[in-house]
C-alpha cells in the first residue's frame, strides 16, 4: 500500500465517498495508478477498479466541450470574440458572462429562451460567476453548428485517441462497470424548493445515468456542462493529448490555460480554472491548472512539475452530503507530488 492508497482508505473509511481510482503522471504517460473501495455501495456492492467508469460531471466542461470550441477557433469556424447567443465565446468560456451559476432548465418547456430570459445575474464582464448556463449556451451552439454532439465528441477526441470506454452516452452493457451517484436527485430537489420553482426529478438510484439534471433533463445525457462518463485512464489521457498539441494546437493549448481573468476573484483559462491558493491548490507551482466535478471528481496539472493528478470519486453516493472534498483534493495532490 502507498501513502495515496492509505490516505483515500482512511477516507473511505471516514465515508467521504464509497470508492475511488486516480492515475499519476506526466505529459509522458501515467507513472502510478490505483483503485480502492467500491464502486456502487447500495443496494449491492461492487469494487472499484482501474477501469471503473466514473460520472466525470463537470470534468465535461474542459475536456470535452472546451476542446471542442477550441478545435472550431484552430480551423477559424468561429473565434473568440465570436457572438453565440448574445454572449462571446471568451465569455462563455471564461465565465465572464453574467449568467448566473445555475437553473434548472430541465423544469421549463423551452429551456434556451428561459436561460436567455432569466440566466443573467450581473453585467457582462464584472464577475467570474462558474455558471453551467455558460456551458449549455456553448451545447447548444455546436449543435447548431454540427448536429449531433455525441458523434461530434467520439469523432474528434474519443475516436483519435482510441478511447473506448469514454462515452457521453454510456451503453446499459456498460453499467456494471460504472460507479453509482446519488440515490434520486434530492440535491437538486432542495436547489430548487429553495428557488421555488416546481420540477419533477428523478427517482431511485442514478447508476448508468449523467447525475446532472440538465444534462439528463435537457440534452439527454450531456449538455456540454456534464455527461462524460470516463476512466482515470481516460480522463488522464485526455489530458496529456491536450498538453502534447494532439487534440488542439499548442498555441491555443497556451492561451487556454493563461489567466483571462487578472483582478478578478477567480483565476480562469478557456475552460479551465487556475491554482489561486485554496485549500486544494495551494501547493501546486504557479500557474497550474485543472478542474473538478461536482460527483467527486478532478483533474490538475502542476505546471513546473509537469505532473497530471487525476482523482475520480463517487462522493455523491448514496446522497450528496457536504464533505470538505477540497481538501481532499489538496491532501492527494501533496501525496501525488511526492510520487
Amino acid at each position: 500500500m502507498t501513502a495515496i492508497d492509505d490516505f483515500l482508505r482512511r477516507e473511505i473509511d471516514l465515508g467521504s465517498f464509497p470508492g475511488a481510482v486516480y492515475a499519476i503522471g506526466t505529459p509522458e504517460g501515467i507513472e502510478r495508478e490505483g483503485a480502492l473501495g467500491n464502486a456502487v455501495a447500495v443496494p449491492l456492492r461492487l469494487a472499484t477498479t482501474i477501469d471503473t467508469i466514473y460520472d466525470c460531471a463537470s470534468l465535461t466542461k474542459p475536456l470535452v466541450t472546451t476542446i471542442l470550441v477550441l478545435q472550431d477557433v484552430a480551423s477559424g469556424r468561429l473565434s473568440l470574440d465570436q457572438q453565440l447567443h448574445g454572449y462571446t465565446l471568451h465569455e462563455l468560456l471564461t465565465h465572464t458572462s453574467g449568467l448566473r451559476a445555475w437553473m434548472p432548465l430541465y423544469a421549463f418547456p423551452d429551456p434556451l429562451q428561459t436561460l436567455l430570459r432569466d440566466g443573467p445575474e450581473c453585467e457582462r464582464g464584472t464577475r467570474v460567476i462558474y455558471s453551467d448556463l455558460n456551458f449549455i449556451l456553448l451545447w447548444f451552439a455546436l449543435r447548431e453548428i454540427h448536429g449531433d454532439f455525441n458523434v461530434l465528441a467520439r469523432e474528434r477526441i474519443f475516436e483519435p485517441l482510441a478511447l473506448r470506454d469514454a462515452t457521453l452516452d454510456p451503453s446499459p452493457l456498460l453499467k456494471p462497470r460504472i460507479a453509482a451517484t446519488e440515490w434520486g436527485q434530492r440535491y437538486e430537489t432542495k436547489m430548487c424548493a429553495e428557488r421555488k420553482i416546481e420540477c419533477e426529478v428523478r427517482q431511485g438510484l442514478i447508476w448508468g445515468q449523467t447525475h446532472d439534471g440538465n444534462s439528463w433533463g435537457v440534452g439527454h445525457g450531456c449538455a456540454g456542462n456534464a455527461g462524460l462518463f470516463a476512466t482515470a485512464r481516460d480522463v488522464f489521457r485526455i489530458t496529456q493529448a491536450f498538453i502534447n498539441g494532439e487534440l488542439v494546437p499548442r498555441d491555443l493549448v497556451a492561451d487556454a490555460v493563461r489567466n483571462h481573468t487578472p483582478g478578478m476573484d477567480d483565476g480562469r483559462g478557456l475552460g479551465w480554472q487556475l491554482g489561486t491558493g485554496s485549500v486544494a491548490t495551494s501547493m501546486l507551482s504557479p500557474g497550474s491548472w485543472g478542474h473538478t466535478g461536482f460527483t467527486g471528481t478532478s483533474v490538475w496539472v502542476d505546471r513546473e512539475r509537469q505532473k497530471i493528478m487525476v482523482l475520480l470519486a463517487n462522493r455523491v453516493h448514496p446522497c450528496a452530503a457536504p464533505i470538505p472534498i477540497q481538501k481532499v483534493r489538496g491532501d492527494f495532490h501533496r501525496l501525488a507530488l511526492q510520487c
